[in-house]
């Protein structure tokens, strides 16, 4: 087996760096055959991606991702784009540069990154997990998804974080939360949506927070009960609407707690396709990466990708 490895040495604050270091100590040690490219900027991961998919072969190549769940987004969405063009798409595995990774907690993938790179090199097969898909009918592209897609509250809260993290103060505790849930609805308007599921629409006036998940993990840092997992062909989609100040406080303390999908003060759908749009410009986020403010017009489907590596069991992680 080959490993192909693509390292963001700038994830984790850093610390990918360093982890990259040990995973080739590790693997020279263990006589493997890989690579390793090294990202120079956002668009390096996608661009490395392309070049894989296109000279080597699923068989006996492995992708490993050594960064972020952006990282890790970009190398899926580069290696998608060529899927169609040969037999079999190369198979992913994950090292995640911090314990923040929402995609490691809900697959299974050890916080350690020298367990990790255990859990890849045990991997005997490949196992087919679900992804999400989401096509921009305004733009006509694909983008895919492992996490989650937020509109409107959920990508505001996730600029929000995002600002606190370069400032290297962040921390998503409950006081917090609400302080910055406050700030962001002071600045955000309810906004149209048209949800369309099963050619039936439903038109929510006064929507705020909509949020579309692969598996119980969002990018915003909320677990939430209802959600399905990555082994379901399934996604979740949650939908608040604003009805004043006391109300919507509720929604948010619910929202916290990961119990917004089964507050009677929410709409919760779970299928395999689903169709949003807005009549206004909202924010948005795919896998915690912000998309900054557009008209949506987005439809949302299931799909799946390979991935070479054993998940640790539901006990030890």
């Amino acid at each position: 087996m080959h490993y192909s490895v693509i390292l963001n040495p700038t994830a984790g604050n850093g610390r990918a760096a360093s982890i990259g270091k040990k995973i080739q100590e590790h693997l020279t040690q263990a006589n493997a055959d890989f690579d390793l490219q090294s990202t120079k900027d956002e668009s390096s991961a996608r661009y490395f991606a392309h070049r894989l998919s296109q000279s080597h072969d699923a068989s006996d190549t492995t992708v490993i991702v050594i960064g972020g769940d952006g990282t890790l987004h970009d190398v899926l969405n580069g290696l998608k784009e060529d899927a169609n063009r040969q037999q079999e798409p190369l198979p992913l595995a994950y090292i995640p540069a911090s314990g923040l990774s929402r995609f490691a907690r809900a697959y299974g993938i050890s916080a350690n990154p020298d367990d990790a790179l255990q859990q890849i090199l045990a991997a005997n097969t490949t196992t087919n997990i679900a992804i999400g898909r989401c096509h921009d009918a305004i733009k006509d592209e694909d983008n895919y998804f492992l996490n989650s897609v937020g509109i409107g509250f959920d990508a505001a809260m996730i600029s929000q974080a995002g600002r606190q993290r370069r400032r290297r103060h962040f921390r998503w505790g409950h006081f917090s939360f609400l302080l910055h849930s406050l700030a962001v609805l002071y600045d955000q308007q309810p906004f149209q949506l048209m949800l369309t599921q099963h050619q039936h629409r439903t038109p929510y006036p006064k929507a705020y927070l909509v949020v579309v998940n692969n598996h119980p993990f969002t990018d915003s840092g909320i677990q939430l009960t209802s959600s399905t997992g990555l082994h379901k062909p399934s996604l979740d989609l949650t939908i608040a609407e604003r009805r004043g100040w006391p109300l919507t406080f509720w929604q948010l303390r619910q929202f916290y707690r990961g119990k917004l999908p089964t507050s009677r003060f929410a709409s919760h759908f779970t299928g395999s396709r689903f169709h949003c749009t807005t009549t206004s410009l909202e924010f948005s986020q795919i896998d915690g990466e912000e998309r900054g403010n557009r008209f949506i017009d987005l439809e949302f489907r299931i799909d799946h990708y390979p991935f070479r590596q054993t998940p640790l069991t539901s006990s030890t992680h």
